[in-house]
């Protein structure tokens, strides 16, 4: 009778295995590699990315939260133009930030939700959470900059240049937006009509940010949108890992580096 032996490899696929569905059924929403930083974190044990990888392909787990296609807004101006040309390398916080407007459902209703994002760590800076007004709520988009202009003010940067960049909408390009930061030392800038790569920080980002609110945060289970997205915003800043920073935090990687 032959006696079905593993190998070391094989048994220590299958405990991997084990601990990768029980993190899955958790956050369906990570991959491999934000999945093996959580089971270091918690135990200690360091996976290479490949052993990860095949793991991942052997059981068919994918992550859930996926990019959606950008549409771009109505309206469009050549008021400013687009200075970042591409580089989007930074050496400190606040350097450069980019702002757009998404569109999310929430029991039936629709919202504009706005963010503004640092460059350098990938963290929400500011955000308004309004009716739906086809991304063109003027309201919306003053808050978001109010709160983006408080924020850099309180982390001591208040003195300090940023580029300021966004796509060409109407609120963007309104007399009324400029006036809010004109004595702020900001510099304006947009992408060229019709080319959503001219801004793919937060393009991305909002991608993975609406698949975070449906499968991590399960927002149809809130009755209080607004109280879930001030719920996520700490999350994604202070909690979700992201590949671009190392696998760190956007609050764990600005630390690191030194920057409050």
């Amino acid at each position: 009778m032959r006696i079905d032996i593993k190998t070391p490899r094989q048994e220590t696929k299958k405990t991997l295995k084990m601990l990768i569905k029980n993190y899955h059924t958790i956050h369906p929403e990570k991959g491999y590699r934000a999945v093996r930083k959580d089971i270091f974190t918690d135990t200690g044990w360091i996976v290479s990315s490949y052993l990860m990888y095949q793991c991942f392909r052997e059981m068919g787990i994918y992550s859930k939260a996926r990019r959606r296609a950008f549409r771009r807004p109505k309206g469009v101006s050549d008021k400013f133009p687009n200075v970042i040309h591409g580089d989007w390398s930074t050496k400190r916080p606040f350097e450069k930030v980019c702002t757009d407007t998404t569109m999310i459902i929430h029991q039936k209703k629709k919202y504009d939700l706005n963010l503004h994002v640092d460059v350098f760590n990938n963290e929400i800076v500011g955000y308004d959470l309004a009716d739906y007004h086809h991304g063109n709520g003027v309201m919306n988009h003053l808050r978001s900059l109010e709160d983006f202009l408080r924020i850099k003010e309180q982390r001591g940067y208040g003195e300090d240049h940023t580029i300021l960049h966004s796509d060409q909408g109407r609120v963007y390009s309104s007399v009324k937006f400029e006036k809010t930061h004109q004595t702020y030392p900001i510099t304006r800038s947009m992408s060229r009509a019709g080319t959503p790569t001219d801004n793919p920080v937060i393009e991305s980002l909002i991608g993975w940010i609406k698949g975070d609110l449906k499968h991590y945060l399960k927002l149809h289970d809130f009755g209080d949108i607004k109280k879930a997205i001030e719920i996520y915003v700490d999350y994604f800043n202070h909690h979700r890992v992201a590949y671009r920073l190392d696998y760190l935090t956007p609050v764990e990687y600005r630390t690191i580096k030194g920057f409050n």
